[in-house]
């Protein structure tokens, strides 16, 4: 039984040394000439140089459809001689979203960048973050005979903008790329409704600690600034309007270390329910759980209510 258990043991290190090794520099690849040269890369048919407009054909759609949205929610209290009592404040969050997609038969490339940060002061304190998040992926997916089912590679990067701290001991705890999570899928993903699709795959997770002294936060050692992992990968994607002009967006990111108990399941899960009061006004909920093993052994939890404005840049 033990040499059954060390043989065992030897062949998910071999694969995840394997993994490592090989699938980031393929997947790079695929993807980055994907974004650099769609065309040649997915099929697109070059368009013909010298040829005369058909009225009596249909206008051609474009392969392209993009989305650049941009918000800001801001709250300010200020008080004069106000017997109730009370202190000055203010905070400010911004955020914006840009995707872009590229369609051709059967290939699906999905780019998206999602970027928020936000701060707030007390009374004539220093400015403190309360929102910091820089997410950047790319996913091509292939529809299989059955379009609901497609095979995809994608590539996931995240990290913060700037420092932060633990609100009791006022200890530093992150800062630009510490640390910064870079994960590389390949696998299914099932799609049975335009509001809905969910991915499974295998992957590669490096976790960057660039800041010296953060690296005991994250699971690294003392001599280490990248740490790699290999598992599998789950996901989800939710969006779907439950009311009128109310739209609940939800989101799930997983990754099981196949080394490691089941337990320290890496979990990001990001709730968001948008009301649209107008054109340009919004009220948003979000409720967004961490869990991360390497950092404790605690669900981290942030919850944020808010109203602001929002403008369609595309």
């Amino acid at each position: 039984m033990l040499k059954i258990f060390c043989l065992q043991q030897s062949s998910l290190m071999y694969a995840q040394t394997f993994l490592c090794k090989f699938l980031p520099l393929f997947l790079f690849t695929i993807c980055s000439l994907s974004l650099i040269c769609p065309g040649e890369v997915i099929g697109q048919q070059s368009v013909p140089t010298a040829a005369e407009p058909d009225s009596s054909q249909s206008e051609e759609v474009s392969p392209w459809s993009k989305s650049w949205v941009v918000g800001l929610n801001a709250t300010q209290y200020n008080y004069q001689d106000w017997s109730y009592g009370g202190n000055n404040s203010f905070s400010f969050t911004a955020n914006t979203l840009f995707e872009l997609e590229y369609t051709h038969e059967k290939f699906l490339n999905t780019s998206r960048i999602r970027l928020r940060f936000g701060q707030s002061r007390l009374k004539e304190g220093e400015l403190e973050k309360i929102e910091d998040i820089i997410r950047i992926s790319n996913r091509i997916e292939y529809a299989l005979n059955n379009n609901s089912w497609s095979a995809f590679l994608e590539l996931a990067f995240r990290t913060q903008f700037t420092d932060g701290f633990d609100p009791v001991t006022n200890e530093r705890t992150s800062d630009f790329l510490s640390p910064a999570y870079y994960i590389q899928n390949i696998g299914i993903s099932y799609k049975p409704a335009d509001y809905f699709s969910s991915y499974l795959g295998i992957g590669l997770k490096q976790t960057l600690v660039a800041t010296d002294g953060l690296d005991q936060f994250y699971g690294l050692g003392e001599e280490e600034d990248i740490r790699s992992e290999g598992g599998l990968t789950l996901a989800y994607e939710l969006n779907k309007e439950i009311l009128p002009n109310i739209t609940l967006n939800s989101e799930l990111n997983a990754f099981y270390n196949l080394l490691l108990p089941i337990e320290d399941t890496d979990i990001f899960l990001n709730n968001s329910i948008v009301g649209e009061i107008n054109k340009y006004f919004q009220a948003t909920l979000d409720v967004d759980l961490l869990y991360d093993s390497d950092f404790g052994q605690v669900l981290q939890r942030k919850t944020v209510i808010a109203l602001g404005v929002r403008f369609n840049l595309l």
